[in-house]
């Protein structure tokens, strides 16, 4: 069996509430990027983490904090999930950060797939609309208590 580790998209995590059930049911049943595991007795997913946020381009190191857990834990290899492989900006640069800091871990791209291309576009967005809804802030607030002047 080979641990394995899996690293999310922040904002699919914590805006979508997303538990990652698909990459776990595919890693369960070696589908997806977790068949290349089948001859090895399978994964055993030691942990997953949501990466660091949008970092700017400033600070992408942040996720060097959360993926050393899973580096300690001994892991062999690390996925991108299927959302931060299509949503995230930030995942070459991530993927050369974390690749000459952790030297003996695999980065691999994808961990679910989706069955069609219909459903694949139907999912990005769902995403896009779920990530870009407009919520009502303070200033809405004090704009209808002011009669929508200032």
């Amino acid at each position: 069996m080979v641990r394995i580790g899996i690293i999310t998209c922040g904002n699919m995590t914590n805006d979508l509430a997303c538990s990652s059930v698909g990459c776990l049911e595919d890693s369960y049943a070696s589908k997806g990027k977790f068949s290349r595991y089948a001859v090895r007795g399978g994964a055993q997913v030691a942990g997953i983490i949501s990466c660091s946020g949008c970092p700017t381009l400033r600070a992408p190191e942040k996720i060097l904090k959360r993926v050393r857990t899973l580096a300690v834990s001994g892991v062999e290899a690390i996925h991108f999930a299927y959302c931060l492989e299509h949503n995230c900006p930030f995942k070459s640069k991530y993927r050369s950060i974390l690749q000459s800091e952790f030297p003996n871990i695999e980065f691999i791209s994808g961990t679910h797939e989706v069955p069609d291309e219909k459903q694949a576009a139907d999912l990005d967005a769902f995403v896009k609309n779920a990530l870009c809804q407009q919520s009502t802030s303070m200033a809405d607030l004090i704009e209808s208590l002011n009669g929508g002047s200032r």
